[in-house]
């Protein structure tokens, strides 16, 4: 049997290829949440501590934007049942989504 073989042999292997794919797609976007809210919040921190001759305002700004990012994170993924991506069907049993303005969160519940 070679490679090609045992790789054709493994029925769900794009279903797999596709989930790893999505998981790796939402790392990269947590990452990018993160790195983006330290480095606008820490820019801001550190243009005020400049003006106003404060040095700390910069890892103050820092911390503030790993903070809130942290916060967002959650807010969109951390919740059971959330969807991973706008338009996909949730796999648990509420119909919770991604908080949007204007939309609601509903739990399934009667």
């Amino acid at each position: 049997m070679t490679v090609r073989d045992r790789r054709d042999s493994r029925p769900d292997s794009s279903v797999e290829a596709q989930s790893r794919a999505l998981g790796l797609n939402i790392g990269w976007t947590v990452f990018s949440y993160m790195l983006s809210g330290m480095a606008a919040y820490g820019g801001i921190g550190w243009l005020i501590g400049r003006a106003v001759h404060v040095s700390m305002l910069f890892p103050i700004g820092m911390l503030v934007g790993l903070a809130i990012s942290v916060g967002w994170i959650i807010w969109r993924y951390g919740r059971s049942g959330a969807q991973a991506t706008p338009g996909a069907q949730a796999t648990s049993g509420t119909a919770a989504t991604p908080r949007t303005s204007g939309t609601t969160r509903t739990t399934g519940m009667p």
